[in-house]
């Protein structure tokens, strides 16, 4: 309820303010989901949630440099509880101003937003600004109250600020370096025991030729002494059709997953790492036809659940092929996994279709997997989803979605989707009007 109240003072708000806005636009999409479930052993089930999401986007504000920006959701369950939680539930994904100087690219923000600054990637409630110091050097900063998980559990911190400097090239470099500081973040909710979580990083983007990029990250926690993350992506186009590309990505547990609040899934006192390493080449055949072939190596120890320990290897092929104007898309794909433990070595065939002509979309999206050894006593795993759309008018679209697929878990998995789209701004009112 007090999501909920939440939700609609701030709608009211964002409503009121259409009147002196000059560049507006409003979005709602409507789902209704329905899904029967046959789990063995246990009585089937059939979920239908009824989800509302609305945003509004309302700019040239005041002065012209004032904006507002806002976008929440709600669910009602029309048959089974589709989640642990209530029957009905909502929440407020973000609701800020936002107001931009003339000079510097200088910015501020206030109210609940996303923040996307080098180690940091929060949901919060508070304030942020950056702005160009000079034409190498640029300086944000946040700080506020990280926006909690679920209002019933204390499963955030009770502050938290930040911020990110950053030394750039144009079009050739961009050096950056970031930190964060959480207080009184629950570490464990049996115990209740309380610490802080302080984070630092450096970024990196790098491009000394139009054919070469690099980009990436190292995180680091202080709280725990340890780097967190890495994360590197290499980008070669030696040829106009040809794209090559290099990844490695590293995650140490301990140092990665200390602040989650989910430890049965995100587990860090598993002591151990997971690392992967891999690459792909692209290659335009001909301008309709594209053909990709890749490889993954992953590496994983746990001190506690060594099940999954051992290395990893995952490559395959995938073809597109783009007709008529690009209104046919369509794929097929094939990749093999050699696994460590028995659910990771199987064989992955996918296939998808994507048509769009005048007001219609229609598409299709298949895949199949097949275990080397059997989980469950079942050795394969499919699903096939079939969607179509159509556009009742240019600003309204309404949409279904039905998939159907079995697999170890369950014996067999139907679920459906229909969904309404409305979408309007300022200049596709005007033109309503003039009509």
């Amino acid at each position: 309820m007090k999501k909920a109240l939440c939700y609609l003072a701030l709608s009211v708000v964002t409503l009121s303010s259409y009147a002196s806005a000059d560049d507006w636009s409003v979005y709602s999409t409507t789902l209704l989901g329905i899904e029967q479930r046959a789990v063995p052993g246990f009585a089937d089930q059939t979920f239908a949630p009824a989800i509302q999401f609305f945003g509004a986007d309302l700019n040239k504000l005041g002065d012209s440099n004032i904006s507002m920006h806002m976008y929440g959701w709600g669910r009602v369950d029309l048959a089974d509880k589709s989640t642990n939680e209530g029957r009905t539930d909502g929440d407020l994904t973000y609701a800020y101003m936002d107001y931009r100087f003339p000079q510097a690219n200088g910015e501020i923000k206030g109210g609940r937003f996303f923040i996307n600054e080098g180690v940091a990637n929060e949901q919060i409630d508070g304030v942020s600004a950056r702005a160009d110091l000079n034409k190498y050097f640029t300086l944000s900063m946040f700080g506020g109250a990280p926006v909690k998980l679920d209002w019933t559990k204390n499963n955030k911190g009770d502050y938290i600020a930040g911020g990110r400097t950053s030394y750039r090239l144009a079009g050739i470099l961009e050096l950056g370096v970031s930190g964060l500081y959480e207080g009184e973040v629950t570490l464990d909710t049996a115990t209740g025991k309380k610490g802080n979580r302080p984070m630092v990083g450096g970024d990196i983007w790098f491009s000394p030729h139009r054919t070469v990029e690099v980009a990436g990250h190292t995180f680091y926690n202080i709280f725990t002494g340890g780097v967190a993350e890495n994360s590197y992506l290499l980008t070669i186009k030696p040829l106009k059709v040809v794209t090559v590309t290099g990844v490695y990505n590293d995650q140490r547990f301990k140092d990665y997953f200390t602040f989650s609040n989910i430890h049965s899934l995100f587990n860090p006192f598993n002591g151990g790492e997971t690392k992967s390493y891999g690459g792909g080449v692209t290659v335009v055949i001909a301008r309709p036809f594209e053909i990709t072939a890749d490889y993954r190596h992953y590496k994983r120890i746990s001190d506690v659940n060594t099940d999954n320990n051992g290395n990893s290897d995952r490559y395959g092929v995938e073809a597109r092929l783009t007709l008529l104007d690009k209104r046919l898309r369509s794929g097929l794909a094939y990749h093999r996994s050699d696994g460590a433990s028995g659910f990771n070595g199987y064989d992955e065939v996918r296939g998808f279709c994507l048509y769009e002509i005048s007001h219609y979309v229609g598409s299709i999206d298949a895949i199949g997997q097949f275990y080397r050894h059997s989980i469950y006593n079942r050795g394969n795993a499919f699903e096939v989803i079939a969607s179509a759309g159509y556009h009742i008018l240019p600003e309204l679209a309404l949409s279904g979605d039905i998939s159907y697929g079995q697999n170890p878990q369950f014996d067999d998995d139907l679920r459906g989707l229909i969904r309404l789209t409305y979408t309007i701004n300022s200049k596709t009112a005007d033109k309503g009007a003039k009509k």
